[in-house]
C-alpha cells in the first residue's frame, strides 16, 4: 500500500542542476503518467480507440493546466529495455498526430498479435513493408542502446511520495505489473490505474480468449500493488467491487472518474477536413466488432429502405476501425452492396474528419451491447447532436435523459426509436432543442482536475500511515 510505498529512506540529496528533494525540504508529488502501451498501440494504428482518445486528452490537459502542469510528467516503461525512461510530451503528442502506424500493413485490430503468433510464416509481409518493420527495429535498438548509455534515466528525476499513473491498455504490456511494482519499492513510488471496463472478464465470448486471459492476469496482478483505481464510470466502479468480492481480492480505494467530451482542437486545427459526406446521414462512431452490434443496425436499415424506400431514408456511416469477429458482417455488406450504397464505412478517419461527421450528421446511433462508458455518446452530445442508443450496461449513465434509449438485443424496439426522429416530424428537433437547454458538459480540465485532486489525497493518506507508523516503531 501507499504507506509502505513512501519509505523515507529513499530520499536523495541534491544534485547538480537538480531540485532538492531530500527530506528537510517539501514539494508537491509529481504525476508520472506511464505511455508506453499509448506509444506502442500508435506503431501499429492510426487512429486511436476510445482508450487512446481519453488518454490523450488527460495527458493533454494535465500538461497545460496552471498549478498542475509544472507537476506532471511522462515515462514509459520500455517492453524491449524492460527500463522505465523519461518521455517528453512531444513525443506523446507526434505519435498521436502523426503515427508509425500510419504506413502499417495491419488489416484489422489483432493482426499484429497474429503476425507474432505465425512469425515464420510472416516473412512476406516484412518483405513487403521494409520502411515500416525497421522502423519498429529502430525504436527497439533505441531503447536497449539508451539503456546501455544510460540516458533518459527515470531514476534521476523521480522521488518518494511521487506517483505513477497507467491510463490505458497496461496489460498488453508484458510484466508490466512487476516492473511497476519494483520500481515502486525502488523509488517510494504510488501507484494508480485506470479500468476501462471488465468486459474481458464479463463478456467473454465478445473478445479473443487470450485478451480474457491476458487481462484477468494483469488485473489480478495490479490491484495488490494499487494505491488507488480508478474507473472511468460508475457501472465499471460497481462490476470491479463485485468481481474482486467473488474473487476474494482486497482492493484499495476505488474512484469513478467522470470522464471530458470534446477534442482537441489545437491539435486539429492543420488537419484537412473530409470531402464527399453525404448530405444526409447518420453516424455511428466504433471499432467495428462483434460486442458493437453493428449488424442490428444494418438490420434496422434495410427494413426502413424496405418501408420508406431510398429517397427518404439517410446514409448509415460506420465510422471504426475493423476489430474482430466480423469476416461475416463484412462479407454479406459486401454481397448487399452495402445496401446498394446505403451504408458507407469509414475505416480511417483523422480526429479532424470524425469532428466533421459529427457536425454534419443528423444524429447518432449506438447500439452497442456492452460499454464501460460510452465516449460516442458523450461526443454526440458535446456536439450539440441527438443520439439513441443502446441501453445496456453503462451507456445511461453517458447519456441521462437526453438521448433515447433501445433494447440492442430487440430488433422491433432498435427500429421504432431510430425511425421516430427520421420520419416523426418535429421530433428531431424538439430534442436537440431540449439538449441544447440542459446539456451541461464535462471538460477535460474538469476530468484532470479530479484526477489530481484524488492523487494528491492518496498521497497525504500514505504519509500520514508512514508518519504513524514511525511514531509506533520509535517507541
Amino acid at each position: 500500500m501507499m504507506g509502505q510505498a513512501l519509505s523515507p529512506s529513499v530520499t536523495r540529496m541534491k544534485e547538480p542542476g537538480k531540485e532538492d528533494y531530500s527530506a528537510g525540504n517539501t514539494r508537491q508529488s509529481v504525476i508520472w503518467f506511464e505511455v508506453e502501451d499509448f506509444l506502442r498501440y500508435f506503431d501499429h494504428f492510426r487512429n486511436p480507440s476510445g482508450v487512446q482518445r481519453v488518454s490523450f486528452e488527460i495527458y493533454r490537459v494535465a500538461k497545460t493546466l496552471d498549478r498542475i502542469s509544472e507537476r506532471v510528467r511522462f515515462c514509459r516503461l520500455s517492453i524491449y529495455s524492460k527500463r522505465v525512461h523519461t518521455v517528453d510530451f512531444g513525443a506523446i503528442r507526434s505519435a498521436y498526430l502523426n503515427p508509425l502506424g500510419s504506413i502499417a500493413p495491419w488489416k484489422t485490430f489483432w493482426d499484429p498479435a497474429n503476425f507474432w503468433r505465425k512469425f515464420p510464416r510472416s516473412f512476406p509481409v516484412i518483405l513487403r513493408h521494409p520502411r515500416f518493420f525497421f522502423s519498429i527495429l529502430r525504436v527497439a535498438a533505441r531503447d536497449l542502446v539508451g539503456t546501455w548509455l544510460r540516458t533518459n534515466r527515470f531514476e534521476e528525476f523521480v522521488r518518494c511520495g511521487d506517483m505513477i499513473v497507467s491510463l490505458g491498455a497496461g496489460w498488453g504490456i508484458p510484466d508490466s505489473v512487476k516492473y511497476i511494482a519494483e520500481a515502486k519499492r525502488s523509488y517510494g513510488m504510488g501507484f494508480a490505474i485506470l479500468v476501462h471496463d471488465l468486459i474481458p472478464i464479463k463478456y467473454e465470448s465478445f473478445v479473443e480468449p487470450d485478451h480474457t486471459v491476458q487481462f484477468r492476469n494483469w488485473l489480478r496482478d495490479a490491484i495488490p500493488v494499487t494505491d488507488i483505481v480508478f474507473t472511468n464510470s460508475k457501472y465499471t466502479r460497481t462490476a470491479l467491487i463485485e468481481f474482486a468480492a467473488e474473487s476474494g481480492w482486497r482492493l484499495p480505494r476505488v474512484e469513478a472518474l467522470e470522464l471530458g467530451s470534446g477534442f482537441s482542437d489545437p491539435f486539429t486545427a492543420g488537419q484537412q477536413a473530409m470531402t464527399g459526406l453525404p448530405a444526409r446521414h447518420v453516424l455511428c462512431v466504433s471499432t467495428i466488432e462483434l460486442r458493437k452490434n453493428h449488424r442490428l443496425l444494418v438490420r434496422v436499415w434495410q427494413r426502413l429502405l424496405e418501408r420508406h424506400g431510398a429517397n427518404v431514408v439517410p446514409n448509415l456511416i460506420f465510422a471504426g476501425k475493423i476489430g474482430w469477429l466480423v469476416d461475416d458482417l463484412l462479407a454479406d455488406l459486401e454481397a448487399s452492396d452495402y445496401l446498394n450504397g446505403k451504408i458507407i464505412l469509414l475505416r480511417s478517419l483523422s480526429d479532424a474528419e470524425l469532428q466533421q461527421a459529427y457536425r454534419t450528421c443528423l444524429f447518432t446511433v449506438f447500439p452497442s451491447l456492452c460499454e464501460g462508458w460510452g465516449l460516442p455518446v458523450a461526443e454526440s452530445l458535446g456536439h450539440g447532436k441527438f443520439c439513441v442508443a443502446s441501453n445496456h450496461t453503462s451507456i445511461p449513465e453517458a447519456g441521462g435523459n437526453l438521448i433515447d434509449y433501445f433494447d440492442p438485443l430487440n430488433e422491433d424496439d432498435a427500429l421504432a426509436k431510430i425511425e421516430r426522429p427520421l420520419i416523426e416530424s418535429g421530433y428531431l428537433a424538439a430534442r436537440e432543442a431540449q439538449l441544447q437547454a440542459e446539456y451541461r458538459p464535462r471538460t477535460w480540465a474538469d476530468c484532470v482536475h479530479a484526477l489530481i485532486a484524488a492523487l494528491d489525497e492518496t498521497v497525504a493518506e500514505g504519509s500520514q500511515a508512514v508518519s504513524q507508523l514511525t511514531r509506533r516503531v520509535s517507541r
